[in-house]
């Protein structure tokens, strides 16, 4: 059996192998065919990749590009942002810096310009008001610098001899925070050249630190002798060591008026007054002396003393004498003048006892809740002969500020007749019932 099998076997290889003998070429076809067709494979396969993997590699970089130029872009957006804030910031810095050094070297000249206005513009106030004032001015007050652009109102006190004012005619100011002052300052030469205030205006003429000044005041046009002047006040003024004046000389210049009434040619000086002045150690005005000079027509002829009075002053506490000496004498003002003043230095009375002792008169005052005089009573020879009562009209729409009402008194001491001096009408009162009649 096993024969039979392992002959079989062998006549089955034999077959196969004569197979091959007589088929050469259906091998070598298959063989090239399975090269071929793994040849084509293999060549596919790697066109196939060689095609898709660049597009994909090329996409991927420009999305990596677009990324980094993204990112790139970013960081130079933000580092741009950051410097243009850093240098807005400085810019800013550097701006806030000079605002804030222009402003406290304006503040500071506007500063070093009021400090200087408060050392020198009272000093020739305080002269300019005794060459002008026909009231002794006695005292002034220091200016002091509010906030550090502003100055306070220049105040001053005079003995004023005529007492039948309104308000408070002892206690007297120049304003000189309104709107219509002006003064004019030369900076390069440290001196004031002009002040103006309202119809007020002065002009000086003064070198730093010197003790002699020229005041010029405003012009005007005079007539004498049917020919047009042109006239111009002039006050020469000298300080003692202490910066007060001690000697004022008053002149008028007379210039020709031309017909547009302007100023012409120089044709003289006319001397008007000289005024002596002197102070105790606080500064109070111990004795004042004036001279006035009489009227001329011309230049031809000399100034002559028309007028001398001369005041001296004696103080004990809040309360003034001054003794008048005129020459040439006169009874109604030769004598002596007390002033007694309370702690706010207001006047409480004025009295006067003539040289020759034949006149004596006394006026009490007393002031309402404003520090204003609300009555006048004027007593003479030990009794009260009138009044003088003054009312104040706040409404500031109104066409008068005050008016006032004298009283006369008789000898039973009751007053029996009334006079409004605004508007002229007057009453009388009963002498039985004591009533009044209408104003009339």
């Amino acid at each position: 059996m096993l024969r039979k099998i392992a002959i079989t076997i062998l006549l089955i290889r034999s077959l196969f192998a004569a197979n091959a003998q007589f088929n050469p070429d259906s091998l070598q076809t298959n063989t090239v065919q399975s090269d071929t067709v793994n040849t084509e494979y293999l060549q596919t396969e790697t066109v196939r990749n060689d095609t898709i993997n660049p597009q994909i590699d090329s996409a991927f970089i420009k999305r990596q590009e677009f990324i980094r130029d993204s990112i790139l872009a970013r960081e130079k957006f933000v580092r741009d942002s950051i410097l243009a804030r850093e240098q807005f910031v400085r810019d800013s810095i550097l701006a806030r810096e000079k605002f804030v050094r222009d402003s406290l070297y304006k503040r500071k000249l506007i500063l070093d310009s009021v400090s200087f206005l408060k050392k020198e513009l009272p000093r020739l106030l305080d002269a300019t008001l005794k060459a002008v004032n026909e009231a002794i001015v006695i005292k002034s007050k220091d200016v002091y610098i509010i906030g550090d652009s502003m100055l306070s109102d220049f105040k001053y006190s005079v003995l004023a001899q005529n007492l039948s004012s309104p308000y408070a005619p002892w206690r007297s100011k120049v304003s000189l925070s309104e709107n219509d002052i002006r003064v004019t300052v030369d900076t390069i030469n440290k001196v004031i050249t002009n002040f103006k205030a309202g119809k007020k205006h002065y002009k000086f003429y003064y070198k730093h630190g010197s003790k002699v000044a020229v005041i010029q005041r405003r012009s005007s046009i005079i007539t004498k002798k049917n020919i047009n002047y042109y006239k111009v006040p002039v006050d020469s003024l000298v300080f003692d060591e202490n910066n007060r004046v001690k000697l004022i000389k008053s002149y008028n210049h007379y210039f020709e008026a031309t017909k547009n009434y302007k100023k012409g040619a120089s044709l003289y000086f006319d001397i008007v007054k000289i005024k002596k002045l002197a102070y105790f150690s606080d500064g109070v005005l111990s004795n004042y002396q004036v001279i006035t000079y009489c009227d001329r027509w011309s230049g031809i002829k000399a100034n002559q003393q028309c007028h001398k009075v001369t005041y001296t002053i004696t103080r004990q506490g809040r309360k003034f004498t001054i003794q008048e000496r005129n020459e040439p004498k006169n009874r109604f003002s030769d004598g002596t003048f007390i002033y007694e003043f309370d702690n706010n230095f207001d006047l409480k009375k004025m009295e006067f006892k003539g040289a020759d002792k034949t006149l004596s008169r006394t006026c009490f005052v007393e002031l309402n809740e404003d520090r204003h005089v609300s009555r006048y009573l004027y007593k003479k020879n030990g009794i009260i002969e009138r009044t003088l009562l003054i009312n104040y009209n706040k409404d500031p729409n109104a066409d008068y500020k005050y008016e006032t009402i004298t009283c006369y008194f008789e000898k039973d001491r009751i007053c029996y007749f009334q006079k409004n001096n605004r508007t002229g009408k007057s009453r009388k009162r009963d002498r039985l019932t004591l009533k009044w009649t209408a104003w009339r």
